[in-house]
């Protein structure tokens, strides 16, 4: 199944000038961090606060935009209530905080006959969801018919009061198209690996962030993993320390060279060369045998000899102790008497092996 991957621009949005309504809602810097809820050109002004019919106030924030523009959930988190009637729902963010999404589309397309529904077929209580996943479409449902095409958007607080969303939205991170829906947080390109449930594992584990940063809604699971990358999960499960020591002369700078630092100064690591390490370069799978044994201290008491192809490989002793660990079982099913020591190992196969190892 082809996927869309998130372009990341800078919001630029149409705003008039206003006065602050209530404080924005409280996270690092003051700002809650989300993704901005409309795909494509949208306005908005600050209106939280403004007085409405029957003496209530404007509890959220109305973001113009064409009819059946698409909505995306600002956070990750899952569905809570939704509308009885079309359009309107609820995402509780993990953080407890929650999103409300509000006056979706509800006619049939190039009518006002309000016989449509603007929500997400596979929306409905309980199902999780994930930040710039699509969840609907802008309309004018309820009491915004007759109004130009809006979604009124609330953010509120984990003891469920209102606040106003204006100055985070200013600065919301904004997706030029929308994740598909019905996929599994906590990355949509991972749906279809076999590996799914091992990748899973460590991104709950904290042992992978993802590949897309700062969104981090991708794993890559298909994408040799690197030399530097393998330093990162590695001194994460191993929660080493900082080395004081500088074993490389070709990472300086780099953005693995201190955990390629501590997995050296802990004897994990090796070079490439005898002074270089090759950040940059694949790992492959023989490479990635040393280091488990390395890290994990496997054996191979009775001196099985497992694989055809290893002969007289460097490594061919910490492949023979993974596989007597039960942590590999070769490269060429159903036979597996092949371990393709020299083949790039890809981030997806890398997770496997890494919740074997940590029997998770």
């Amino acid at each position: 199944m082809r996927r869309i991957a998130l372009a990341l621009t800078l919001l630029t949005l149409v705003t008039a000038a206003a006065p602050l309504g209530a404080a924005a809602a409280e996270s690092e810097g003051g700002l809650y961090e989300l993704v901005f809820p409309v795909v494509g050109e949208a306005t908005f002004t600050d209106t939280f606060g403004a007085a409405r019919s029957g003496g209530r106030s404007h509890e959220g924030i109305d973001i113009m935009a064409e009819k059946m523009a698409p909505v995306v959930a600002v956070a990750d988190g899952t569905v809570g209530w939704m509308g009885t009637s079309c359009c309107y729902f609820e995402i509780l963010h993990d953080d407890g905080y929650s999103s409300w999404y509000i006056h979706l589309n509800n006619d049939t397309a190039g009518t006002d006959d309000g016989e449509g529904w603007g929500i997400a077929d596979w929306i409905e209580p309980g199902v999780p969801v994930a930040a710039g996943q699509l969840i609907g479409w802008v309309g004018d449902s309820g009491n915004a018919e007759g109004t130009a095409p809006h979604l009124h958007f609330e953010l509120r607080d984990p003891e469920g009061a209102a606040l106003n969303p204006y100055e985070s939205l200013l600065e919301a991170t904004v997706v030029d198209e929308a994740l598909p829906g019905g996929f599994t947080p906590p990355f949509w390109d991972d749906d279809e690996s076999v590996h799914e449930s091992a990748i899973v594992i460590l991104a709950e584990t904290g042992v992978t962030k993802g590949c897309n940063p700062p969104v981090n809604d991708m794993y890559c699971p298909g994408r040799h993993i690197s030399r530097g990358e393998i330093a990162a999960f590695l001194r994460r499960i191993l929660e080493l320390p900082a080395a004081e020591v500088d074993h490389f002369t070709d990472d300086d700078g780099g953005t693995f060279e201190d955990d390629i630092n501590a997995l050296a100064t802990a004897g994990i690591a090796f070079g490439c060369t005898a002074t270089e390490y090759c950040s940059n370069a694949d790992l492959l799978r023989g490479e990635m045998a040393e280091l488990l044994v390395r890290s994990f201290g496997y054996t191979n008491p009775d001196g099985n000899d497992y694989f055809t192809d290893d002969a007289d490989h460097a490594f061919e002793d910490a492949i023979n102790r993974l596989r007597d660990a039960g942590i590999t079982i070769g490269c060429n099913p159903p036979d597996n008497t092949e371990f393709c020591p020299d083949r790039p190992l890809t981030r997806a196969e890398m997770a496997t092996f890494l919740v074997r190892a940590l029997d998770l």
